[in-house]
């Protein structure tokens, strides 16, 4: 028998809080990366229900857990367990990273970063262009704050519940100067010219890979890139039908990555080098997809 020595009394744990979080790729993300630098930490995945947030956070504090990111459905909720929050996840109205500080846990938003970086590898520019946004959940919450940072000129945000939409789009008109209207799915072929279209609900990922929230397919006509923020699987429904159209269909493991790296950052006051982060990148696209 060969005996491991992977962790020991001095090794930092960090780990991601959601439900579900069974099949979530950042542990192998995370530890990728931590492997890369030498830092002696593991990362885990904590499923947590709804509800329950606060006593996990609490007790991830009582354990000396170092640092979180928050995925669904848990990235609002989470706010109200922290000691402080960064400005620009308060702005955004939602936080996906927990860094432990002497007074708890303090929140950030990576997401933006993620999603940002998502569209300057691909040379997406959305200053200027309609920017159609599906979702009003804690990831449409930043893709709906970097419509308005990037300067769209209109962002339209598609929900099942308006109000809620109307809450976030609110939110944004609060900061910035920017046209937004909320719809249903319903009045979607009412959109004129929908240049840029960002899906960030989970239709179409789980059990539920046949499922798109655009349900005509026409509407890609006029739409000239699209990003679906799901990863798995690699090519959602919603981005066939995008590319059937002629729109070019990014996933979201891109933004997966950034989002992970800056979390990385923050929690161990670093910064990885680009070459480095590149590399890694492309590790771990090779790695995902060749499972």
């Amino acid at each position: 028998m060969n005996c491991i020595d992977f962790t020991n009394g001095k090794t930092q744990v960090f780990g991601i809080i959601g439900n579900p979080v069974e099949k979530s790729f950042s542990p192998i993300l995370q530890n990728t990366i931590a492997r890369a630098l030498g830092m002696n930490s593991v990362y885990v995945p904590f499923k947590v229900e709804k509800g329950a947030v606060a006593t996990a956070v609490k007790g991830g504090k009582e354990l000396g857990i170092k640092g979180f990111n928050v995925t669904v459905p848990h990235k609002i909720e989470v706010m109200e367990a922290l000691c402080d929050i960064d400005p620009v996840a308060e702005r955004i109205g939602s936080v996906n990273t927990l860094k432990l500080t002497e007074n708890g846990y303090k929140g950030y938003n990576t997401d933006i970063i993620g999603l940002k970086k998502c569209f300057e590898e691909r040379n997406i520019d959305i200053s200027g262009k309609t920017v159609v946004l599906a979702g009003a959940g804690g990831a449409a919450n930043s893709a709906a704050m970097l419509a308005g940072e990037e300067k769209a000129a209109k962002l339209v945000i598609l929900n099942r519940t308006k109000e809620k939409a109307e809450k976030l789009a609110e939110r944004v008109r609060a900061y910035y100067s920017i046209e937004t209207e909320v719809l249903g799915y319903d009045e979607i072929m009412s959109i004129e010219n929908p240049e840029i279209f960002v899906q960030t609900t989970s239709v179409g990922m789980g059990n539920d890979v046949d499922g798109t929230p655009v349900k005509n397919a026409e509407f890609f006509n006029n739409v000239k890139i699209v990003v679906d923020i799901i990863y798995t699987p690699w090519e959602t429904k919603l981005m066939k039908d995008a590319s059937a159209h002629g729109a070019v269909a990014v996933n979201g493991f891109d933004m997966l990555f950034y989002q992970g790296l800056a979390s990385f950052e923050i929690w161990n006051d670093i910064k990885v080098d680009k070459e480095l982060a590149v590399k890694l990148k492309n590790q771990l696209t090779d790695f995902y997809c060749g499972r």
